[in-house]
């Protein structure tokens, strides 16, 4: 049992997380068999892992299913794991951890867990949020991007600049761009237990959060918070970013035939878009339009595409974003009665591998 089991496994205090590979060998499958995981005769083993390692909690990871029922054959829009959770996780130890799946009722009764990254605090509870230790890749390429740098420099004189991420979770690249010095991030996030995991570790690294619940569009500049948060964060579908936006930048969207009015609410407005962050896989696209319209139309701006791309055709998808992009822009210019504007990917980044021959990528797209 000893020399068949894995040496890598991750620590995110209080929580020992194992491999999804730690029991397939032969012997731990025999033990198994008869003993399941949670089986009392196992406790000892498993108190002696979580004390020899420091923690309190055991459990053994899993991939992020793409569907919630991953044995239907034909999966519906109903069935999409939308919220990327950890359904697959198994909790082991101790026993309330292993009932806390279907019993815990609210966030103080769920187990929190957190990871420091580049300098950067994270929070979140891992039986309804996932973490990817791969993307601290990403998360150090933004504290330094060129883009992300002048941006913030440029801004000095003015205020500072505004960047949007529309896919947040619990704050993986939001964090980065705070930390790299934009003024104030946007965020979206449905899942509500991220949602309150980037409040968490915005706290951590001692920053504000403004929390917008719903479908609802703040109508007075009162209801936005203080300007100077540092995070405001919507729980809801980025399908209603573009309105947030619209409402905190109203002359801004003065030409635009197609979006609701929400008079002027006083105060300054939001300090220029700069950086939109799509960060959803296997395909961000269904956010580029959005990211397109939200962005500053007059100092221009940056949309940092997630995608998931067959590593033989890096290449020709940096084409067909820029091609599909263009048109949304063009769309736009044409709605607002603008001139013509200039699509450009100026670097692709290979972020790690997603599966054999696949690669998560993300193309920085100037605007």
């Amino acid at each position: 049992l000893l020399t068949s089991f894995p040496e890598a496994y991750s620590i995110y205090k209080p929580l020992l997380l194992l491999p999804p590979n730690a029991f397939t060998s032969a012997p731990w499958t025999t033990l198994l068999y008869s003993h399941p995981v949670t089986s009392p005769a196992l406790q000892p083993l498993w108190t002696t892992l979580v004390t020899s390692t420091g923690t309190t909690h055991l459990a053994l990871n899993a991939g992020i299913p793409l569907q919630k029922e991953q044995a239907s054959q034909t999966p519906d829009l109903n069935s999409e794991n939308t919220f990327r959770s950890p359904l697959n996780l198994t909790p082991l130890y101790p026993p309330s951890f292993v009932s806390s799946r279907t019993d815990c009722k609210d966030f103080s009764s769920a187990l929190w867990v957190s990871h420091t990254q580049n300098h950067i605090h994270q929070v979140w509870a891992p039986l309804y949020t996932m973490f990817s230790r791969g993307n601290i890749k990403e998360k150090a390429r933004l504290l330094s991007l060129p883009s992300v740098v002048s941006s913030v420099a440029n801004a000095k004189n003015t205020g500072g600049c505004t960047a949007v991420d529309l896919y947040a979770g619990i704050g993986y690249f939001a964090f980065s761009y705070r930390k790299a010095g934009v003024k104030r991030v946007l965020c979206w996030e449905v899942n509500e237990w991220s949602v309150e995991g980037l409040r968490r570790g915005a706290k951590a690294n001692g920053w504000s959060v403004k929390t917008v619940a719903g479908n609802e569009i703040p109508e007075t500049k009162e209801k936005w918070g203080d300007e100077g948060v540092d995070f405001v964060v919507f729980q809801q579908s980025n399908e209603y970013a573009l309105d947030a936006v619209a409402a905190l930048q109203p002359s801004k969207f003065e030409q635009s035939t197609s979006i609701p009015r929400h008079g002027k609410l006083g105060g300054k407005e939001l300090l220029p878009i700069r950086h939109v962050n799509c960060g959803f896989l296997p395909s961000s696209k269904l956010s580029w339009e959005t990211a397109v319209k939200v962005l500053d139309r007059e100092l221009g701006g940056w949309i940092h595409a997630h995608e998931n791309v067959a590593v033989k055709d890096i290449e020709k998808r940096a084409g067909e974003v820029v091609i599909e992009i263009q048109r949304i822009v063009d769309g736009w210019e044409k709605e607002r009665g603008g001139s013509k504007r200039r699509v450009d990917c100026e670097h692709v980044e290979k972020v790690k591998t997603y599966a054999p021959g696949v690669m998560h990528v993300v193309f920085d797209v100037w605007v």
